[in-house]
C-alpha cells in the first residue's frame, strides 16, 4: 500500500515541475525584461527574437514551438521588416532526469 501512495505523489508532482516558464516582454531596443509566464501546451521553447522595421529595432521574448522558432531563424524576413536575431531555448533533458530523481529519493524517505 505504500508503495501505491508514493508512486501517487510522485506522479502528482512531477506534472507541476515539467511545466516550462519564459520570460515574457517586448520593448524598443536590443533587449527586454518582464515576468515569467507559464507556456501553454504545445509551446516547448523560450524564444528571443529582435526584428527590425522601419528604423526600428523590437526585441520580444515569449512561449514559442521548438519547430517554429526553429523555423523562423532560417526566414530573415517578415511582413515589413527583418529579423536580426532569433534565440531559441528548450529546458534541457538533464532538468527532467533531475527531477525525475528528486521525485524517487523523496518516495525513498518517506518509505
Amino acid at each position: 500500500m505504500e508503495i501505491f501512495f508514493g508512486l501517487f505523489l510522485f506522479f502528482l508532482l512531477l506534472p507541476s515541475g515539467a511545466s516550462l516558464e519564459c520570460e515574457t516582454c517586448s520593448s524598443e531596443g536590443n533587449s527586454c525584461s518582464g515576468s515569467k509566464q507559464t507556456c501553454l501546451d504545445g509551446l516547448d521553447t523560450c524564444m528571443t527574437v529582435t526584428t527590425a522595421a522601419g528604423g526600428t529595432t523590437t526585441t520580444s521574448k515569449l512561449c514559442f514551438s521548438k519547430k517554429a522558432c526553429e523555423l523562423l531563424k532560417d526566414e530573415g524576413t517578415f511582413s515589413g521588416g527583418t529579423i536580426k536575431e532569433v534565440t531559441c531555448k528548450a529546458p534541457s533533458a538533464s532538468a527532467s532526469l533531475l527531477l525525475a530523481l528528486s521525485g524517487l529519493l523523496l518516495i525513498k524517505f518517506l518509505f
